[in-house]
């Protein structure tokens, strides 16, 4: 039995060989171990991937502009992007995990669309350019592209269907009206009574001719397809054709209102020709219109020979009769001037009625009126407001050579600065914004006349300069105007204010002044005419009861002495209101007066000179600038407006000596 028994030598062969199979398979195993997990690895990294990958495919499909959906096997949706649920305004709780024909109320419910997705796309991979149209219940009538394809996984079973959608409705409307406008034109343009060249505005050949220019110019379409404008008989001038096309290339736009042209048999014509530079489907094109005005020119010209002529022969004959009517229409606006000047001083004449007074002031005062009035001397007329200069002025013109024409009256004072030289000089039409007529000044009126300036001291600094040259030259121009207008005017001017101190203050020019100034009259207020107030008083009484239908047969002593104790601020123009208001609330026949007449303390003013001293200061005046020449062309009377022995006489009433150191020139 030991016999039998393996020795221990084949025992440890034996577990050797044993150990080297144990080792054998945990090598194994360990290599498998380390296989299995680097799948392990790669498939998590692979899966990471996927993920990434899954995030940024969904990322750039809600991105698409174009709606994209994504559709399950079963065709549920899985998922869509923006600009599917804005177009066909539905929900993403209302879509995802719907059936497709489902969504949005059925809306999706299209036959076409279960054609694409039932039948088509199950036989193919993708399918493109699918047209459906189909009326959706929120956005209308859409007809749009559809685009599909089938994703697979393994085992080549579809994974999910992707559907794009292209709203085409636009494009087609765009279409559609390209079209009909194409058709307008291509009727227009083969029925247009004008002839139309198309050029390639590139290289200048012809593309298209419409029949009316080829029957115009007598070429066939053939002849002209293809070619320049200068290659065409009909443009004979080479160089201008070419000069006009790099115009129009550079300008793009040419036109010529008489282009000779020549047709195929030679008959020369002239053309209107105009040409515009038009982009067509990106390509520069130029449309030419030229059109025939051959017929229309020898016309025009016959037409423009015999109007000539008919202009000379009437022009010839209207001249003088333009003349004749420029003189009569002048004429005829100065009579309706003056008629409304003469209705104006019949009112005056009518409301103020005769001078009133006997004092010595107002008999001088009329005196010195008496003696300038036969004469051209201008004349200053001096006085406060309501003393009646322009009652004084009116009777100096009604005393002279110059009363059948009437006297032109204008207040400085009362018209804006704007208009006040338009209304002295006149002005011609479109003188100045708003001035739609030409207007005859005052000036021009008073031709062969008087002329009243009211309110002289009111006259703005610009002005004076213009009326002192009138004054210097007797010219002026109407605003507008460059001609030269003479005129023979007598200038009477009236103001209120001292002269003399506006002149200091720099508001009146000294040289106006002077020749203004020539022969002044000052009329003495009403308050150093106390003796006129009782005849001024019934004068007024009388007329204004006359008007008021009332007897008023006397005035109380009271009365009448108050009225001339009051100072009378406004002068003969406040008595008169006065009266007229005494009458007006006058009960009876014996006048009661209603203004309560309040003197104020001082009465005068110790600033204000008497008539005398007024008169007395000016002859002083006179004299010294003639050093003391009484006689002469140059003297002091003659500048006065009165007779020397009159002068001398005043001189001695007055005190006026000549000082000793005084030379009186011989």
């Amino acid at each position: 039995m030991r016999k039998d028994l393996p020795s221990k030598q084949q025992l440890l062969l034996e577990l050797d060989a044993l150990q080297q199979k144990v080792d054998a398979s945990e090598q194994c195993v360990r290599e498998t171990s380390e296989k299995l997990q680097l799948q392990i690895d790669e498939r998590k990294r692979a899966e990471a991937t996927f993920e990434k990958v899954q995030k940024y495919a969904e990322s750039i499909v809600d991105t698409i502009r174009e709606p994209f959906i994504e559709l399950a096997p079963d065709l549920k949706v899985i998922t869509a992007n923006s600009s599917f649920y804005e177009t066909f305004q539905v929900k993403p709780d209302e879509t995802e995990g719907k059936f497709i024909f489902d969504i949005g109320n059925h809306q999706w419910d299209i036959p076409k669309l279960r054609e694409l997705l039932e039948t088509i796309i199950p036989q193919n991979t993708h399918f493109n350019d699918f047209e459906v149209s189909h009326t959706f219940p929120h956005i209308g009538q859409k007809k749009m592209i559809l685009n599909a394809r089938r994703i697979y996984r393994e085992g080549n079973c579809t994974d999910k269907i992707l559907l794009a959608f292209e709203d085409i409705t636009n494009q087609i409307q765009i279409a559609e009206a390209l079209a009909n406008s194409e058709k307008r034109y291509r009727r227009l343009f083969e029925t247009a009574q004008d002839g139309i060249l198309i050029l390639d505005a590139e290289t200048g050949h012809i593309a298209d001719v419409n029949p009316f220019l080829v029957e115009m110019l007598g070429y066939s379409h053939e002849d002209l397809l293809g070619k320049k404008l200068w290659e065409i008989g009909a443009f004979t001038d080479i160089t201008a054709s070419k000069a006009a096309f790099i115009e129009l290339q550079t300008n793009g736009y040419v036109r010529y209102h008489d282009l000779p042209l020549e047709t195929k048999d030679g008959r020369p014509m002239d053309v209107e020709f105009v040409s515009n530079v038009y982009l067509v489907n990106q390509h520069k094109v130029i449309q030419c219109n030229i059109r025939d005005v051959t017929e229309r020119k020898h016309v025009a010209e016959a037409l423009q020979k015999a109007h000539n002529e008919l202009e000379r022969k009437v022009a010839e004959r209207t001249v003088e009769l333009q003349t004749a009517l420029t003189e009569i229409q002048t004429l005829k606006d100065k009579l309706e001037i003056e008629n409304i000047y003469f209705r104006e001083e019949n009112k005056v004449h009518h409301r103020f009625g005769n001078i009133l007074g006997q004092s010595a002031g107002l008999k001088y005062v009329l005196y010195r009126a008496e003696q300038v009035a036969p004469g051209n001397t201008t004349v200053l007329v001096l006085g406060e407001t309501g003393t009646g200069k322009g009652l004084i002025a009116a009777a100096i013109h009604e005393m002279s050579p110059r009363k059948e024409r009437p006297m032109i009256t204008i207040n400085c004072a009362a018209l804006p600065a704007n208009l006040i030289e338009s209304e002295l000089f006149g002005r011609e039409k479109g003188a100045y914004t708003g001035a739609h007529n030409k207007q005859i000044g005052r000036f021009e009126i008073a031709h062969g006349s008087t002329i009243c300036l009211d309110e002289i001291g009111e006259l703005s600094l610009e002005l004076q300069v213009k009326l002192l040259r009138v004054i210097q030259f007797n010219e002026f121009e109407r605003l507008g105007s460059s001609r030269t207008i003479k005129v023979d005017v007598r200038i009477i001017a009236t103001t209120n204010r001292d002269l003399q101190e506006a002149i200091s203050k720099g508001l009146f020019r000294q040289d106006l002044y002077y020749r203004l100034n020539v022969f002044p009259i000052t009329i003495p207020p009403l308050r150093q005419r106390k003796e006129d107030i009782p005849l001024m008083v019934k004068s007024f009484i009388d007329r204004y009861s006359r008007k008021l239908g009332k007897q008023i047969t006397s005035v109380q002593q009271d009365t009448l002495k108050m009225l001339s104790d009051y100072p009378w601020p406004g002068n003969i123009r406040e008595l008169e209101s006065i009266i007229k208001r005494a009458v007006i609330m006058c009960p009876g026949p014996v006048l009661q007066l209603v203004d309560k007449l309040e003197i104020s303390s001082p009465l005068l003013s110790s600033t204000v000179q008497t008539l005398e001293e007024a008169e007395r200061n000016q002859i002083h005046k006179i004299l010294t600038e003639t050093r003391w020449r009484i006689e002469g062309k140059d003297g002091a009377a003659t500048i006065l407006g009165i007779h020397p022995s009159t002068l001398r006489a005043r001189m001695h009433k007055l005190g006026v000596v000549r000082p000793q150191k005084d030379e009186v020139p011989s």
